[in-house]
């Protein structure tokens, strides 16, 4: 099926509406995630067909999926989810193409994206494609060894304004404390919230802006949540 849909596909709707792009991958039953938290457990407790409805049962942490990261994930006294508002979770987004330069381990710094220092704007959502998202499944490759942004390459995207910082690997910082430190407590320290675990349609990527939301659950005293993230053609 195509990434995104248009409100045309649906009765009542017009073609001229925007269009719609997922950037989420699905979520389900023991589903490639953070590799020391239990899996997403997804169960069927009700069926049509015995109690008259279908229903089920969802076990899964606040870091499952495509989530955002606050900054009470990295420190005690940080602000939690219900301490944003709504427009934290949403704005003009800028897709950065690293396919072609990063690569397993690979560290996103400063000289990295220095080269895209020209389409990024103050106030932008700020959205790493790596490719990673291509690879995801159960291997220690996709679990352990995806690009990630290093302190300087924070910093940087600190210094450019950026709102929110997004990437398509299991975390914006790497696997281990001296990898996964640095970036979280860059940006996180700074209030500018994080996105993992994304997806990224080809139909994105064509040098555009476009406005995304990435609205969490309301879990309040919560320092991440899974979301539903999307980006809108106007």
């Amino acid at each position: 099926p195509r990434p995104h849909a248009t409100f045309a596909a649906f009765p009542g709707r017009t073609a001229n509406m925007p269009k719609f792009y997922a950037l989420t991958p699905p979520l389900y039953h023991d589903c490639p995630g953070w590799p020391t938290h239990p899996p997403v457990l997804s169960t069927r407790n009700f069926r049509r067909d015995a109690e008259g409805y279908n229903a089920e049962t969802l076990t899964l942490t606040s870091h499952s999926g495509t989530h955002l990261d606050v900054p009470f994930h990295f420190f005690n006294d940080g602000d939690t989810i219900d301490k944003f508002p709504l427009d934290a979770f949403a704005g003009t987004a800028v897709f950065l193409d690293l396919r072609k330069i990063v690569s397993a381990d690979s560290a996103i710094g400063r000289d990295t994206l220095a080269p895209f220092k020209d389409r990024i704007d103050p106030g932008d959502i700020v959205l790493l494609n790596t490719g990673w998202y291509a690879k995801r499944s159960i291997t220690e490759e996709y679990l352990y060894h995806w690009p990630y942004v290093d302190g300087s390459g924070a910093e940087f995207l600190i210094e450019l304004g950026a709102k929110a910082v997004g990437i398509d690997g299991l975390s914006v910082g790497g696997w281990g404390a001296e990898k996964a430190v640095p970036a979280h407590v860059a940006f996180l320290s700074k209030k500018i919230i994080l996105i993992e675990e994304m997806f990224f349609p080809e139909e994105v990527m064509d040098g555009k802006k476009r406005f995304v939301t990435a609205f969490p659950l309301n879990l309040p005293g919560h320092g991440g949540s899974p979301i539903r993230m999307v980006a809108i053609e106007f």
